[in-house]
């Protein structure tokens, strides 16, 4: 089956060239008018034009703070890690960002972690209980 996508008006198999809608209310194979290569050029050109744009929506869709808000989280933290002394998030990306720590159950931002001391705290699930056991090992083998 094809599809003409209606940006560039090739005609393109369906479902290799068009991404699928993903809505709950349109049929479960439903899929876009615009082709793939067409999605992707405007989404490229989008975030050249606004590279911020999708840090604020994350911030903000998850967090529910600002870019502004955020900025002066870590000014007040001096640009450091709340937890440790770095000045570096860390993490794999080539632009890393400083974690939003969070409590899980009520979805209060707490401060900005480098990405080791977040994934620690989320391995411990924010348990005190555990962070005391995990103390009480590192001195016991000390």
């Amino acid at each position: 089956m094809e599809r003409t996508c209606n940006k560039c008006h090739q005609v393109k198999d369906l479902e290799q060239g068009f991404y699928l809608t993903g809505r709950k209310t349109d049929k479960p194979d439903a899929r876009h008018y615009v082709c793939k290569e067409c999605t992707k050029a405007r989404v490229n050109a989008n975030h050249k034009a606004n590279p911020d744009a999708q840090r604020r929506r994350d911030l903000r869709r998850k967090y529910d703070i600002s870019i502004e808000e955020y900025e002066q989280m870590l000014e007040l933290q001096k640009g450091k890690c709340a937890l440790c002394p770095k000045e570096s998030p860390g993490g794999r990306h080539a632009q890393a960002h400083w974690c939003v720590d969070h409590d899980h159950v009520t979805g209060k931002v707490r401060e900005l972690l480098c990405n080791d001391c977040n994934l620690v705290l989320g391995i411990i699930k924010d348990s005190p209980e555990h962070l005391g056991r995990m103390i009480t090992y590192i001195l016991k083998h000390k």
